[in-house]
């Protein structure tokens, strides 16, 4: 008896306290588990104090990356549809590939609108990533990256 009464105790503060629901799109007893890859697919747009940058990640089968970096050389307000020298732009290109969380970026090509403007070097990048709704979190050493989907 006492057993049956724990019981029911326990089902009424579990049912009175929480919320059943599963929104969790990992969560395999929410019963709509949703690819990783297929949410990072998109356009996703990065403007704070530190940088101005688009990343463009196609299908994940393609493996292909964008990144469009802008800046304002005068130090000034960015603005990305102005031309060079109001605002410069360095354009990305390369293949990305996703394990897990883990996102890999290998860039191979740089372009910029600057005439005569040096490119930087290229690189891979490693970084854990998170997606929480419309907000990409690449997760680095310095700190966390905030994009949203646009």
């Amino acid at each position: 008896m006492v057993k049956l009464l724990t019981g029911f105790a326990l089902c009424f503060c579990l049912t009175a306290c929480g919320n059943f629901e599963r929104k969790n799109p990992y969560d395999p007893q929410g019963g709509g588990i949703t690819d990783f890859g297929a949410l990072l697919v998109g356009t996703w747009s990065r403007i704070d104090a530190e940088k101005n940058q688009v990343y463009t990640f196609k299908e994940e089968d393609d493996g292909r990356v964008e990144l469009r970096d802008y800046s304002a050389p005068d130090g000034g307000i960015v603005d990305r549809n102005a031309s060079y020298p109001q605002t410069l732009v360095l354009s990305f290109t390369g293949t990305y590939v996703l394990v897990g969380d883990i996102l890999r970026i290998n860039f191979t090509a740089v372009q910029t609108n600057d005439p005569a403007g040096q490119t930087p070097s290229l690189g891979n990048k490693q970084v854990n990533i998170r997606i929480n709704g419309n907000t990409l979190t690449l997760v680095e050493l310095d700190g966390d990256r905030l994009y949203v989907r646009i």
